[in-house]
């Protein structure tokens, strides 16, 4: 049941999404020049683009765990074997930022910085830029790899497996990763790539599992996923 609240909620905050941005594109609706923009319309911007990816990402988790009484703490957001965590988990980003090495795609590091909005809040300046940030953040940092633990956690109730590294959640979190983005549109446009982030899917939630912290899978999304150009 929570996993079909879940993957509901997020088929239909992308289907409202994918349904206002076709009317958009069908009435040719533009912005109408590219004047300034305001400091409070671009926050408004910001925060609606982050609930739209809080709809997908963290509403579907929030209302199962608000229903079941659970914290997301108990989901393993704490301090012990935070290094190994993290060290475990930066080592299953290591394919993915060799590929972009091989094919010449990394030019510079910002966190979130292939994200619409942040080069324009940070441009924006203090304290429109801390706020925004934040916002970002929130939404494509902490919910969108959060989220991955919590399905992963109810698949693995589903689908027991004893050994760590065999994990029925940790591979059905890298397959909902790469559908979720072709439906968006930001399939991997080769295969490699695709096979790069379920590995990054994969490995972080089953360090999750092994080490039972599950900070790196929102560490990665706060400084490695969209964060490289």
């Amino acid at each position: 049941m929570d996993l079909c609240i879940i993957l509901l909620t997020s088929g239909v905050v992308i289907a409202a999404y994918l349904a206002v941005m076709g009317g958009m594109s069908q009435s040719g609706s533009s912005g109408g020049g590219s004047g300034e923009v305001s400091g409070g319309s671009l926050l408004l911007q910001t925060l609606l683009g982050a609930l739209t990816e809080y709809g997908v990402f963290g509403l579907g988790i929030t209302i199962v765990c608000a229903v079941r009484r659970e914290s997301f703490r108990s989901f393993g957001l704490k301090w012990e074997k935070l290094g190994v965590t993290v060290l475990l988990s930066a080592l299953a980003c290591a394919p993915a930022f060799v590929s972009m090495l091989f094919r010449n795609e990394v030019h510079s590091y910002l966190p979130y910085q292939t994200v619409n909005f942040t080069k324009q809040v940070l441009e924006a300046g203090f304290p429109v830029s801390l706020v925004g940030m934040v916002i970002i953040a929130a939404s494509w940092g902490f919910f969108e790899g959060f989220s991955y633990v919590v399905i992963a956690e109810r698949v693995n109730r589903l689908f027991p497996v004893r050994r760590v590294w065999l994990n029925a959640g940790a591979a059905a979190g890298g397959a909902i990763c790469l559908v979720v983005h072709a439906v968006l549109g930001l399939a991997p446009e080769t295969f490699v790539v695709g096979l790069c982030d379920f590995i990054i899917i994969y490995g972080m939630l089953a360090v999750r599992d092994y080490t039972g912290n599950a900070w790196g899978c929102v560490l990665i999304y706060f400084f490695f996923w969209n964060a490289l150009a």
